[in-house]
């Protein structure tokens, strides 16, 4: 429905909102991916060229690290529903406006996006405290203890806030954005890690304190629960680049924080996740431990009901952490919505490994969400597949991976490197989950 006049009396008072929609809502969560505005995307100017369209908008709760900061601050240029227009796009993320503009196109309803994340977060900053204590996710808590034992808070949160970029009243992702697009190189990053390196730093510096947007459950009370319990669809979910250090727990941190968001607006919200995408290299960070993440991000869509996980598996970058190519992940993310959540009968689930079986010289891979399987490309080899350590050629032959193996390996895996390049994808134009297991 558009166009509505919302009317609110209250004895004497009355007040009125114009321009009012009905539709489709849904919460975009996570870290920097999820927060990437549309101003660095490398299919931005597609996005400005369209036509207004007044049936999407987006609204990003203002990023506030501690209580009485909306107060202390003037966030006057958050907390406001944008219109999909050229003014407003640049500030939209633009992982959720692919999926709006998607979502728009196929079902003619008015979307509306509801952004609530920060870049570099944790899942633990996400999630109340209760609900880590006692659990695996309680490591989160027991560092951050251990480094504020002798930290003093008003001091604390004097440096805090002196320190450039910390307060965010404006909406200038990453304050340098010459880091977003086109990226920086891995020299150019290293020439900054040294400058950093150099640079005299206050106390308190390099600590995660009370006040820090990173802090276990600090933005949990600060922002989430300010935005629940607002009527949604379900929530976008793009994050787990910073759980690497914990990589091993993670899909039970995301169980712990479904169940929490599920808690809290009382309704069992479907979750469409992504896959965090492949890279080698970016800043301190070399991508060693994002197998682990991505198996465990596999592990939670298996296991969480009504949550569904969208590959990336093509869209990453080797030197940049941020993929700039946000659209496909957004339309992924809208076929799950429209596979999974509105219930239209299409392909829109990644191949995903269902078993691999060797006989008479012939090593055969099956999969899950098979239809219309190939090689996208450089038909035979396959990149990022390894047969016991050693790449193979290969065909797709009734929607199965068949590689020829004259003896039989014992192992195969596939995309298990912080970066890879794939090329098998199914009918949808999606590609095929990493995955790594024993050959029957």
């Amino acid at each position: 429905m558009r166009g509505l006049t919302l009317t609110v009396s209250s004895g004497g008072d009355t007040l009125r909102f114009s321009d009012v929609l009905i539709g489709e809502v849904w919460v975009a969560g996570g870290q920097s991916n999820m927060e990437y505005f549309l101003q660095f995307d490398a299919d931005r100017e597609t996005a400005f060229a369209r036509e207004e369209d007044p049936d999407i908008r987006f609204f990003d709760y203002p990023e506030v690290s501690y209580e009485g900061e909306l107060e202390d601050y003037d966030f006057s240029e958050f907390g406001l529903w944008r219109r999909c227009r050229r003014e407003d796009l640049p500030w939209y993320s633009a992982v959720a406006y692919w999926f709006a503009a998607r979502l728009r196109e196929d079902m003619d309803v008015p979307v509306g996006i509801v952004g609530c994340n920060w870049g570099g977060t944790r899942a633990c900053c996400w999630v109340a405290r209760e609900r880590l204590e006692g659990t695996p996710g309680a490591v989160w808590l027991r560092e951050y203890e251990n480094g504020i034992r002798d930290v003093d808070p008003e001091l604390y949160r004097k440096v805090f806030l002196a320190i450039p970029g910390n307060v965010n009243d404006h909406p200038v992702f990453g304050r340098d954005t010459s880091i977003l697009y086109p990226g920086f190189s891995k020299e150019a990053q290293e020439k900054m890690m040294a400058e950093i390196a150099n640079i005299q730093k206050p106390p308190y510096f390099d600590i995660i304190g009370p006040d820090h947007p990173w802090r276990p459950c600090g933005l949990y009370e600060t922002m989430l629960t300010k935005v629940a319990p607002y009527t949604c669809r379900g929530v976008l979910w793009y994050q787990g680049e910073s759980d690497e250090s914990h990589a091993e727990i993670y899909d039970q941190l995301l169980s712990i924080l479904t169940r929490n968001w599920r808690d809290l607006w009382h309704e069992a919200l479907p979750f469409l996740m992504v896959q965090l995408a492949p890279f080698g290299w970016w800043l301190d960070n070399d991508g060693a431990r994002f197998p682990i993440l991505r198996d465990r991000q596999e592990k939670a869509a298996r296991e969480i009901p009504n949550v569904w996980l969208a590959s990336s598996s093509d869209a990453g970058m080797e030197w940049d952490i941020h993929p700039k190519h946000k659209r496909p992940i957004g339309e992924r993310l809208a076929l799950l919505a429209l596979g999974h959540v509105y219930g239209q009968d299409i392909l829109c689930d990644a191949p995903a490994f269902e078993s691999a079986a060797w006989a008479d010289g012939v090593l055969t891979i099956s999969w899950k969400n098979s239809q219309g399987l190939h090689l996208k490309e450089n038909a035979g080899a396959i990149p990022a597949l390894l047969v016991d350590g050693a790449p193979v050629q290969g065909c797709v032959e009734d929607e199965k991976l068949v590689l020829h193996c004259p003896a039989k390996p014992s192992r195969v895996a596939y995309a298990q490197t912080g970066y890879y390049e794939v090329n098998i994808y199914n009918g949808a134009g999606l590609p095929a989950m990493p995955f790594a297991a024993e050959v029957l």
